[in-house]
């Protein structure tokens, strides 16, 4: 267990500090999940006011509008969805009895890496935002 702290820690500072990798916010970092776990471009996204979390939307050439929230946990990134039909937050997507994915990060050189157990994952660049 405290290697996986130790590592976490690790490659949350390497994301944040940018002295020896590419320099990824935690806005870049949720738009790469978000698109990895929707199959959307990160171009087509963009960060909208923050209340204690990174939100995220994008929409869809139909028109149809989505926003997300979403928070680090170590090396996972977790989100929740805003209900348009409720117009509140849905739940955290963090419950592996719920069957939510794990989806995680990390930093490696110029490279942000998406991983997720239930969908491709994805190499990203600072272009890619």
């Amino acid at each position: 267990m405290n290697q996986l702290i130790s590592r976490s820690a690790f490659v949350l500072l390497i994301a944040t500090s940018g002295a020896q990798a590419a320099d990824f916010s935690v806005a870049d970092i949720c738009k790469a999940a978000i698109a990895v776990e929707m199959g959307r471009e990160t171009k087509s996204m963009k960060t909208d006011a923050e209340t204690g979390f990174t939100q995220i939307s994008y929409r869809r050439p139909d028109g149809d509008k989505f926003k997300y929230r979403c928070q680090l946990e170590g090396d996972r990134v977790v989100w929740s969805t805003f209900l348009n039909d409720t117009k509140q937050w849905g739940r955290w997507r963090n419950s592996d009895s719920m069957g939510d994915a794990v989806t995680t990060y990390k930093v490696s050189g110029e490279k942000l890496v998406i991983e997720s157990d239930q969908a491709y994952g994805k190499s990203f660049t600072k272009k890619d935002f």
